[in-house]
């Protein structure tokens, strides 16, 4: 369901590295991280931001433990070198880096609002009251008044989200596609298609299908040229 593991499997995946998926509820995310070794990524938002945040994804490789999908991408490409680059040349990190600023900027803002208060549906009851219980704290307000289905409110938020994955679709044109670099994909690829694939899961089917078909039905050729990297191994 999270944008941010998915963006490990799409890599794992276009690397053709054999991996196993232990999958873990929010629940019980910090404990087995911790039991890992692993580091948090960051503290969690205020008002509890006095506390570690441990989240996924984390991988086990070749005796070490590594967290954050970014600095995972970064470790497969030095750990396992005969295998497809998620950054190909030196001057990409920096060109990525700047991409992912802007998904960051005008899409994950724009659609995390639409995103979110479709989890608990999709998780146990336990989890779901957790989820919608921190975020109420973290954000200020319940799920259920961040975008209700049907209403105004929700209509705008789409239309804003529109609007800026339409400002990323300007970038992916002036590449002759279907990836940002052409033929092949490229980590900034997989965060493009990792969010697709986290709206699928929490935002109704129709919605979904509208989201494909803007821009020229680009997005639908993103999704199905990541078919093969979406696949449980």
């Amino acid at each position: 369901m999270s944008a941010n593991t998915w963006k490990v499997r799409l890599a794992l995946n276009y690397k053709r590295i054999p991996y196993r998926t232990h999958w873990l509820t929010y629940l019980e995310t910090e404990p087995v991280v911790k039991s890992l070794g692993a580091k948090p990524t960051g503290k969690k938002p205020a008002p509890d931001n006095n506390e570690d945040w441990y989240t996924l994804p984390v991988i086990s490789s070749l005796g070490k433990v590594v967290e954050d999908s970014e600095v995972i991408a970064e470790y497969l490409d030095a750990a396992y070198p005969d295998t497809p680059r998620l950054f190909p040349v030196g001057f990409m990190r920096g060109l990525q880096a700047a991409f992912a600023q802007l998904f960051a900027k005008e899409v994950t803002a724009r659609t995390v609002p639409l995103l979110l208060p479709g989890v608990p549906a999709n998780v146990d009851a336990a989890n779901g009251a957790y989820f919608a219980e921190s975020r109420k704290r973290w954000y200020g307000a319940p799920l259920d008044e961040w975008a209700p289905l049907g209403s105004e409110k929700r209509a705008r938020k789409w239309e804003a989200a529109k609007e800026g994955w339409g400002t990323v679709a300007q970038v992916y044109e002036a590449s002759g596609g279907p990836w940002l670099m052409g033929k092949e994909p490229v980590y900034a690829d997989f965060i493009v298609v990792a969010w697709l694939a986290c709206a699928r899961t929490v935002i109704l089917e129709q919605e979904f299908e509208l989201m494909l078909q803007w821009h020229g039905g680009l997005w639908s050729r993103l999704w199905d040229a990541s078919s093969s990297y979406r696949a449980e191994p």
